[in-house]
């Protein structure tokens, strides 16, 4: 199914660009999420009487991003309980390392914003990345320590 991107996507396009896509992810994620509009003659139309104005507020989400992630700090120190060999009583997710940013920092990050390559569920330091925007992303160093008894 062809679509015209409303925003950019990571590994599929910029905004206005015409790409083809899997009828079932256009169906079930960039239409619901406003991502992209099909393709037809009139959405063509109309989009080009709209795109200055997508591009502006692209920008203005840009500005807003980058605002936010100056208050991001480069590194954070997440304490668990771990077994003298260093394993994790479970582990550690993008959700807690959101909710310590958000309850240390006072900002309002998502889940969703934070991708974690690996399963950390040992002691030691990682890094996961920051995505507010797909044009401002920031490496974050992820210090997993044991709580002192």
């Amino acid at each position: 199914m062809e679509v015209i991107l409303l925003e950019k996507v990571n590994k599929l396009g910029d905004i206005g660009q015409t790409v083809n896509v899997k009828s079932g992810y256009a169906r079930n994620f960039l239409f619901p999420n406003k991502i992209a509009i099909q393709a037809t003659k009139e959405n063509k139309e109309i989009f080009e009487k709209q795109k200055e104005q997508l591009n502006k507020a692209n920008k203005e989400k840009i500005k807003i991003a980058e605002q936010l992630m100056t208050k991001v700090p480069d590194s954070i120190k997440i304490y668990r309980e771990a077994s003298e060999q260093g394993a994790l009583f479970g582990s550690v997710t993008s959700r807690d390392v959101v909710n310590e940013f958000n309850n240390s920092k006072k900002l309002n990050l998502k889940a969703k914003d934070f991708i974690i390559k690996q399963v950390i569920k040992n002691l030691g330091e990682y890094t996961g990345t920051l995505v507010l925007h797909p044009e401002v992303t920031k490496n974050i160093q992820i210090q997993v320590q044991t709580i002192e008894k």
